[in-house]
C-alpha cells in the first residue's frame, strides 16, 4: 500500500504548482480544474521529447526520467481500471491521439501511449478539413464525457500547420453514501463574497458523522463527504477545506503552498476523527477553461512551446519534422454539478502541437456550514490520488 500511494502520488507537486500559478491569474474567479488530466496529457507529450526539451518538461512534472513518469502514470491508470468494476462510481479516463494522416509517428511512441496511457490515435487531414476535425474531436470528448464538456476546440484552434493533438478526458459521477434530502435546501441562502457582496446560493443541509479536522493554527475545518462504492480497493470522497468566518481563502493558500506536502497532510482523512457535524454545503454547478501555454512556461515547460528550440523527434521520424515540432496551444476545459444526490465532474484537455512555419470528539454536534469561500477536492483517498481541484468564491455565476 505505501509504495502505490507514493506512485499514484507522483504529480502531487506539479498539480499543486499548477493550481497556484493558474490561481494567481485567475483573481476572484470561481476555479476548477483536473491536475491529473493536465498532468497525464502533458506526460504523453514528454514521452516524445529530447534533450533540453525533455529535461525541463521532466523537471516542471516533478520526474528524473520517462520510466518514472510511465510508471506514475499506469498507477493512475490502475485506479482507473479498478474503479470499471465498481457500480456505484462512474470513472473514465480517456486519451487519445489525433496526427496528420501524412505524418509518421515514431512506432516506440505510438507502443508506449497505447500501453501506459490506454491511448488510441486517428489519423486525419489537417490541412483541408479542419471544422470536420473540429466535430469530430469535440463530439468524441462529449460523448467520453457524458456531455459535459462541450465545444473544448473551435475552428480557429485547428490550423493547416497542425500535425498533432492530443486529448485527455476525466469523467466521475458518484452518489453520496448518505444522501441530502432536498427538502432541507435552502434555495435563498446567504453567501458572504471576500469583497463583503452576499450573493444567493441553494445551500444543503444533513445532519451525520463524517470525517472531521479542524487545525486550530490555521483556523480551518475540513470535512471528507464519501462517495458509495462496492469495491473494497477504493474510495471517494468529496473534500471541503473551510476557514473560520475571521480568516482570508488567500491566506490558507498561501501556506498550502509554502510547505513541501504540507496540502497533502492536511487532506490525509487518516488524520481526521468521525464527528457528527451539522452539514451546510453548497448546491452548485461550476464550468471553467483556460488556456495553459503561458502557466506550463512559467513553471518551466519552455523549449515545448518554443518553434526553435523544441525536439520532440520521439513522436515524430526526423526527416518528418524538417520544420520542427512544437506545442502551440493546451486548453483545459473542466465542469462540476453538485447536488443532493451526488456529484458529476469532467474535464478535458488538448495538447496542439505544431510545425515551425506551418479535532477530538465533541457532546454536540459541530457546526460546518460552507456559506463562505472554500476550497474543495475530488480524491481517492487509498491512493491518495487527487482528481479535481477547485475554489468556490462566488455564488453569483
Amino acid at each position: 500500500m505505501g509504495t502505490s500511494i507514493s506512485t499514484a502520488n507522483g504529480f502531487k507537486h506539479f498539480n499543486q504548482k499548477l493550481y497556484s500559478t493558474i490561481n494567481q491569474t485567475q483573481a476572484g474567479d470561481n476555479i476548477f480544474l483536473s491536475p491529473s488530466s493536465i498532468a497525464l496529457a502533458m506526460s504523453m507529450c514528454t514521452i516524445g521529447a529530447r534533450h533540453e526539451t525533455l529535461n525541463q518538461m521532466l523537471n516542471t512534472l516533478g520526474f528524473t526520467s520517462k520510466e518514472e513518469l510511465i510508471k506514475s502514470s499506469e498507477q493512475i491508470l490502475r485506479i482507473f481500471n479498478l474503479v470499471d468494476e465498481d457500480r456505484q462510481i462512474q470513472l473514465k479516463l480517456a486519451n487519445r491521439l489525433y496526427a496528420q494522416k501524412d505524418y509518421e509517428i515514431q512506432e516506440e511512441f505510438l507502443q508506449i501511449i497505447q500501453k501506459s496511457f490506454s491511448a488510441d490515435m486517428k489519423l486525419e487531414d489537417f490541412t483541408n478539413k479542419n471544422e470536420q476535425i473540429v466535430q469530430t474531436i469535440n463530439a468524441w470528448v462529449e460523448d467520453q464525457t457524458n456531455q459535459l464538456i462541450k465545444n473544448l476546440l473551435s475552428p480557429s484552434d485547428i490550423q493547416a500547420e497542425i500535425r498533432l493533438i492530443l486529448i485527455n478526458c476525466i469523467y466521475f459521477k458518484g452518489i453520496w453514501v448518505k444522501q441530502f434530502n432536498e427538502r432541507e435546501t435552502n434555495h435563498n441562502a446567504k453567501f458572504h463574497e471576500i469583497n463583503g457582496t452576499i450573493s444567493k446560493i441553494s445551500l444543503m443541509y444533513q445532519y451525520g458523522k463524517f470525517a472531521y479536522k479542524e487545525n486550530k493554527s490555521l483556523r480551518i475545518q475540513i470535512v471528507h463527504i464519501p462517495y458509495k462504492s462496492n469495491n473494497q480497493h477504493v474510495q471517494f470522497v468529496f473534500t471541503i477545506v473551510l476557514p473560520n468566518e475571521s480568516v482570508l481563502l488567500s491566506e490558507i493558500e498561501e501556506k498550502f503552498s509554502s510547505k513541501e506536502n504540507f496540502l497533502e497532510d492536511m487532506l490525509d482523512q487518516r488524520n481526521t476523527t468521525s464527528q457528527e457535524l451539522l452539514l451546510y454545503i453548497p448546491k452548485f454547478k461550476m464550468e471553467f477553461s483556460c488556456e495553459l501555454k503561458n502557466v506550463l512556461e512559467q513553471l518551466g515547460m519552455r523549449n515545448a512551446f518554443d518553434e526553435n528550440k523544441a525536439d520532440f523527434n520521439d513522436i515524430v521520424k526526423e526527416q518528418d519534422d524538417q520544420f520542427r515540432l512544437f506545442i502551440s496551444k493546451v486548453v483545459h476545459k473542466a465542469f462540476i454539478d453538485v447536488n443532493e444526490q451526488g456529484t458529476e465532474a469532467a474535464a478535458a484537455t488538448a495538447v496542439l502541437a505544431v510545425t515551425k512555419g506551418i479535532g477530538r470528539r465533541k457532546p454536540q454536534p459541530i457546526l460546518f456550514r460552507a456559506d463562505r469561500p472554500f476550497l474543495f477536492y475530488i480524491r481517492e483517498v487509498r491512493q491518495n490520488l487527487t482528481l479535481f481541484t477547485g475554489k468556490f468564491l462566488t455564488g453569483a455565476n
